[in-house]
């Protein structure tokens, strides 16, 4: 039997994923060499990164629903459903939850942040 993927397209493929997550760290690189006072600072990294972010899903949407919009749309909805579900369940339980430093409200989001990043990253390896 024929493997579905050579090892050296495996390889490339590792490489490829390694790099982005370098350039992950590389992006947290300023906050070290900055002081940031307050949630202003963070509202405006924030806003900066969802804006990318944004933008590349527009785009990764209009690449999928080329003829595949019926696809495209059961991608969306499992997405959208997967993020409420996981945010009603991070919630659910009670805002005593400690996470290191963060507490209540603070810990949901730092678990949900990596809860998401976590399947992104495998969805971003089928792809």
């Amino acid at each position: 039997m024929t493997p579905l993927v050579s090892v050296a397209d495996a390889a490339v493929v590792f490489v490829a994923a390694l790099i982005t997550a370098l350039a992950t760290g590389l992006g947290a690189l300023p906050l070290l060499s900055a002081r940031f006072e307050g949630r202003g600072a963070l509202g405006l990294a924030n806003a900066a990164a969802s804006g990318v972010m944004l933008g590349a899903s527009v785009s990764l949407v209009l690449e999928a629903a080329h003829g595949r919009t019926v696809r495209t749309a059961a991608g969306l909805l499992a997405g959208v459903v997967f993020i409420v579900a996981l945010s009603r369940l991070l919630h659910a339980p009670d805002e005593g939850l400690v996470l290191g430093s963060l507490r209540g409200e603070d810990a949901v989001k730092a678990l949900l942040i990596v809860a998401v990043m976590t399947v992104h990253s495998v969805a971003e390896g089928v792809g």
